[in-house]
């Protein structure tokens, strides 16, 4: 009998040009990747633009609290929504991933990402307030969450991602240089905020397709 996440994984074997053996992530195992980053891409637009709107006064949190939670709830509800319909996938299965194999790859990958992701925040929040430049430490933030979707991009195989990066850069850049003070984390909240949830929508959208060409494993 094959071991469990064989069976749930349904890997797939293929040959390339140079009659070698690579692998291909499972529809299933690939919806439920998408599904999660469509959940975080969704709590991320509801931070991003509760913070934003926080930096415009108590009142203008108030009134854009009950629409933000509601869009993001409606995303979240639709990503879980997408994994339920691919139910034989569990990440259960990934524990008995052997070394090597693009399960494994992709696990040590993001768990790599993510702790850089982590330490450059706390490395941006630390150096700010050493040189008393607590305005940039939200817009650098910014700067690198968006930057931690390329190699995300490159992981999971989603080119969504990349433009998520690419946009989510030029935002931040822009209210570092084009905005001060209040100003400026209100732009890099609204913006970063609708850029998320945008991302989520798209991704929910378009899922079929997206599940349907799958993840190449990284080269």
């Amino acid at each position: 009998m094959k071991p469990l996440y064989q069976e749930i994984e349904r890997v797939q074997t293929v040959r390339d040009s140079n009659g070698s053996m690579s692998h291909e992530m499972s529809r299933d195992q690939f919806a439920w990747g998408l599904s999660n980053g469509i959940t975080v891409l969704a709590i991320s637009g509801v931070f991003w633009l509760s913070l934003g709107a926080w930096a415009t006064g108590f009142g203008g949190l108030l009134v854009a609290l009950l629409p933000i939670f509601l869009v993001g709830g409606i995303l979240v509800r639709a990503s879980l929504r997408l994994r339920r319909r691919f139910p034989r996938f569990s990440p259960r299965s990934l524990r008995g991933a052997p070394k090597g194999s693009l399960t494994r790859r992709i696990i040590v990958g993001f768990y790599a990402v993510t702790a850089a992701q982590w330490l450059s925040i706390v490395l941006v929040g630390g150096i700010c307030s050493a040189l008393n430049r607590t305005s940039l430490i939200w817009p650098l933030i910014g700067l690198v969450v968006s930057l931690h979707f390329l190699p995300l991009g490159w992981l999971f195989g989603v080119r969504s991602y990349y433009l998520l990066a690419v946009m989510g850069t030029v935002i931040t850049l822009v209210s570092i240089v084009g905005f001060t003070d209040g100003l400026r984390l209100v732009a890099v909240g609204l913006g970063l905020g609708l850029l998320m949830i945008a991302g989520a929508t798209y991704l929910i959208a378009n899922a079929e397709s997206l599940v349907g060409t799958g993840a190449l494993p990284p080269s």
